[in-house]
């Protein structure tokens, strides 16, 4: 029997950092949340976690560097639900800071657009049935403001000394999905926006990063979190197709 009274919320890559913090603050908003990790054991640890202070949140395997996973977990959740209400693309890997274009290897290069691009777009793919069969489903891309090109090509940009090739274009084309996702789901009130939780000290943090100058501090995974949980709301101003850090809207 198919569950649908409840929201129902998907985090991908959600068993620490910022994709761990949005499953809590969801199903804290009371959403029926899916907690993925690549293991399930990681999966199972953190949920447990959650659903001890009485959250409903449910552990799920997803890989998104592989087809089969993810194929396996569309089946899953259409399986069990009617419906997808929110669906936040958070898995990404950054392997590759501080490496020039010239250097950069082939197999970084394709994991990168694997898990960054290619498995966010199948899983996307995947749910839009189920997306547009709730009345009004949010899809949130995780990006980066270092894959907006007008920061790129900006030779005066603060962010000008991010030097991450493969992770920047596979960012810049998750900015793309979101533009060509959210023109296609519009007339089915599906939102669909990107956006840059800005400088968190997560687990994607690395001690090679640029000094951005005294005075500037990672926010908490709390506060990133808080920063973009306006752009679930039932709201039908909403915007779509859009690209934000906070509230800010960032250039493409």
């Amino acid at each position: 029997m198919k569950l649908q009274s409840k929201k129902v919320a998907i985090v991908t890559g959600s068993n620490q950092g910022i994709g761990l913090e949005t499953v809590k603050q969801l199903a804290q908003k009371g959403y029926r949340t899916l907690l993925c990790a690549r293991t399930p054991a990681k999966a199972q640890e953190q949920s447990l976690k959650l659903q001890a202070l009485g959250l409903d949140v449910i552990p799920m395997e997803l890989d998104l560097s592989k087809d089969l996973s993810i194929e396996n977990f569309v089946s899953d959740v259409s399986s069990a639900y009617e419906k997808v209400d929110l669906l936040i693309n958070n898995a990404g890997v950054l392997l590759d800071l501080g490496v020039n274009p010239s250097d950069l290897d082939s197999k970084t290069h394709q994991e990168s657009f694997r898990v960054n691009y290619f498995g966010p777009f199948a899983l996307t793919q995947g749910l839009t049935p189920l997306l547009k069969n709730a009345k009004a489903a949010r899809v949130i891309n995780l990006s980066t403001q270092v894959a907006s090109l007008a920061q790129l090509s900006d030779p005066d940009s603060p962010l000008k000394e991010d030097i991450c090739p493969a992770y920047q274009a596979s960012k810049v084309s998750v900015n793309v999905m979101t533009t060509v996702f959210a023109k296609e789901l519009a007339s089915f009130n599906v939102k669909v926006n990107s956006i840059c939780p800005g400088w968190v000290d997560s687990g994607m943090n690395d001690e090679n990063l640029p000094d951005y100058g005294e005075g500037v501090r990672p926010l908490s995974v709390e506060e990133a979190v808080k920063g973009f949980i306006w752009l679930t709301e039932d709201d039908p101003d909403l915007p779509t197709g859009k690209f934000y850090t906070g509230i800010e809207p960032v250039l493409w």
